[in-house]
């Protein structure tokens, strides 16, 4: 099952599932954030480069996007091969200038930790008061094991971007962990540097 949050957040089950995971994953201050997502600017065709991007590395999770784009732009977040073969979550927040971009949900899971048809839930959402930190969280569902990769990146969550007004912003990894079964933290899985997103 994937849930994905927006502007208008989400209603009936899905939404006692997305509480439940934010307060496993994310703390129980971070419910709050839940509620709430950005919206966007469609039917303009805009310009919008990226630049930045590393291809992340053993044990590193990094934003990948198009060097151009229109918007909105795909910023995709992506893992490297990993050392563990046990990560059952992933959360973080994108912090970002909302004068100059605008998070234009749904957000869209990737390949990796559903890689064996196990049920995930997807929760990515701005906070009320904080238009410019996305709060992301994704996680397998239920008394499964987790996963890993020895491969090439892999995506775990795709996240559009729209440009508000012209000018350079940087997106940038806070509070950021991947989580075993037993929600405990991976300390081998590090995040990586900022990418400079430009709207013109």
């Amino acid at each position: 099952m994937r849930t994905d949050v927006g502007a208008n957040g989400i209603g009936g089950r899905g939404c006692h599932i997305a509480a439940a995971l934010c307060l496993a994953l994310l703390g129980a201050p971070a419910l709050i954030a839940c509620g709430g997502g950005g919206g966007g600017h469609h039917g303009v065709v805009t310009r919008i480069t990226c630049g930045g991007v590393t291809v992340p590395g053993q044990d590193q999770v990094e934003f990948a996007c198009p060097a151009n784009s229109v918007s909105p732009i795909a910023v995709r977040v992506v893992i490297g091969p990993t050392s563990s073969m046990d990560v059952y979550g992933i959360k973080f927040d994108v912090v970002f200038d909302p004068a100059v971009l605008n998070f234009d949900s749904p957000a869209m899971e990737g390949s990796f930790l559903n890689k064996d048809g196990s049920p995930t839930v997807l929760e990515a959402a701005t906070q009320p008061g904080d238009p410019g930190r996305l709060v992301v969280a994704v996680t397998r569902q239920g008394a499964v094991g987790g996963v890993g990769t020895s491969g090439a990146q892999t995506t775990v969550v795709t996240l559009p971007f729209t440009g508000v007004a012209p000018g350079t912003a940087s997106l940038v990894f806070e509070n950021a962990t991947a989580v075993d079964p037993g929600l405990f933290p991976i300390a081998a899985i590090h995040f990586g540097s900022p990418v400079s997103v430009t709207f013109q």
